[in-house]
């Protein structure tokens, strides 16, 4: 049997990576009579005046000085990292949401890469046991393919990545973890063979994976009502669409190595 001589792309969702046309990648493009029409969205903070940058006292007397956008601002991203606790309070990756957050107020739109996101991802998959996990659904092809003379090629995987279970951070534990806030739905994977080597029946392969979501939100995340009630997704929200503030939106990048081994049935 002969593994493969080049790095083999098994799957590509159909949702484009850098897609920066997606609604959850939009800032700057609502006023203030829409948020608060609309969405509903009219005093979200006690600190400062989010469409005034008035700083708001409590109770409320003496001066109450206008801020700067940056101070305005600044109120708010400290409010956000507050309120992302209620959503990460257990576990290693606790402080992810905290850096992402703090990406968005400095880091003008720029790609975020974060080793331990990456740790996270590589747990993830490798802890899917389940049938339609995306491990055991490569392992199937490999084990069941019989046209080694000829090669493998992508199709061949095709019916297995159909119906296999992408990874996603969508499990019980991630709603306490953080990375349910900070990822959840991944928007985009790409899944390559990296290496594939025989002995005898035996092999070994090399799985590269690539994920990537928007640090966004879009204006169906702020209808949800189980998302529209929740103050650090008010705030999130106002800060990225709201057109004197528009903080930008960013691709989150995460990428995991996993080798495996089984045997070919041919």
């Amino acid at each position: 049997m002969r593994g493969i001589q080049r790095p083999l792309i098994i799957y590509t969702s159909q949702k484009p990576f850098y897609d920066r046309c997606a609604e959850d990648m939009k800032c700057g493009d609502l006023d203030e009579k829409t948020l608060k029409e609309r969405f509903g969205l009219l005093q979200i903070s006690e600190r400062v005046n989010c469409y005034t940058f008035q700083k708001l006292a409590i109770p409320a007397y003496g001066d109450m000085p206008f801020l700067s956008k940056d101070q305005a601002a600044g109120i708010l991203f400290d409010q956000l990292r507050f309120e992302a606790g209620r959503f990460a309070f257990w576990g290693p990756y606790t402080g992810i949401i905290q850096r992402l957050f703090t990406h968005m107020q400095y880091g003008n739109g720029k790609d975020f890469y974060d080793v331990q996101m990456n740790q996270a991802y590589k747990r993830m998959i490798e802890g899917d046991n389940s049938f339609t996990s995306t491990i055991n659904s490569i392992k199937r092809t490999l084990h069941t393919f019989s046209g080694w003379e000829e090669g493998l090629q992508a199709r061949h995987f095709a019916n297995e990545m159909r119906n296999a279970h992408l990874p996603k951070f969508n499990r019980f534990s991630d709603r306490i973890n953080g990375m349910g806030i900070s990822v959840h739905e991944i928007n985009s994977t790409q899944i390559l063979l990296e290496s594939l080597k025989f002995d005898s029946k035996r092999y070994t392969a090399v799985i590269h994976l690539k994920g990537q979501d928007h640090f966004g939100l879009d204006m169906d995340d702020i209808s949800k009502t189980k998302f529209k009630y929740w103050k650090i997704f008010k705030i999130w929200f106002v800060l990225q669409r709201f057109q004197k503030l528009a903080y930008k939106p960013f691709f989150t990048n995460m990428e995991a190595r996993i080798t495996i081994t089984g045997e070919a049935n041919a």
